[in-house]
C-alpha cells in the first residue's frame, strides 16, 4: 500500500539570497564622470577669462558683486582634485546591488558638485557683476 500523505521536504538553500543585480547601475557613474569632465573644464577656461574682470579696478579696489563669485568659483576648481576623483571612484566601485542605489547616486552627485561651483560662481559673476 502506498502513502499518498507523505510530503517530501527539501533543504534551504544553504547561504544568504543575493539580490538580484539593479538595472542601469551605470548611469549615475557615467553622467557624473562626463559631467564632472565637461563642468571642470568649462571651468577652468572661464575663470581664466574672469579674473579680468579685475583688470580694471585692481585686486584690492573691487567690489563683493565682482570678488564673491570668482571667489566661489576659485574654490569649486580648487576642491575639484580632491572631492571629486574620491567620489568618482566610489560611484564606480560600490557594489552594483540595489541596496546600494542611494548610496552610489550620492556619490556621483558630490562627483559633480565642485564643477558646478565653478559654473555657478560664473552665473553668479555674470548676474551681480554685470
Amino acid at each position: 500500500m502506498e502513502n499518498s500523505h507523505v510530503q517530501v521536504l527539501r533543504p534551504a538553500p544553504a547561504g544568504p539570497v543575493v539580490p538580484a543585480r539593479s538595472p542601469n547601475v551605470w548611469v549615475a557613474p557615467v553622467l557624473a564622470t562626463v559631467l564632472s569632465f565637461f563642468l571642470t573644464c568649462f571651468g577652468m577656461f572661464a575663470i581664466g577669462f574672469a579674473a579680468m574682470a579685475t583688470d580694471s579696478c585692481g585686486p584690492d579696489d573691487c567690489s563683493s558683486g565682482i570678488t564673491v563669485p570668482l571667489s566661489l568659483m576659485a574654490y569649486g576648481l580648487y576642491a575639484t582634485p580632491f572631492i571629486t576623483p574620491l567620489a568618482l571612484i566610489t560611484a564606480w566601485v560600490l557594489t552594483w546591488r540595489r541596496r546600494w542605489t542611494t548610496a552610489r547616486r550620492c556619490a556621483a552627485v558630490i562627483a559633480v558638485l565642485p564643477g558646478l561651483t565653478a559654473v555657478g560662481g560664473l552665473a553668479l559673476l555674470l548676474t551681480l557683476g554685470g
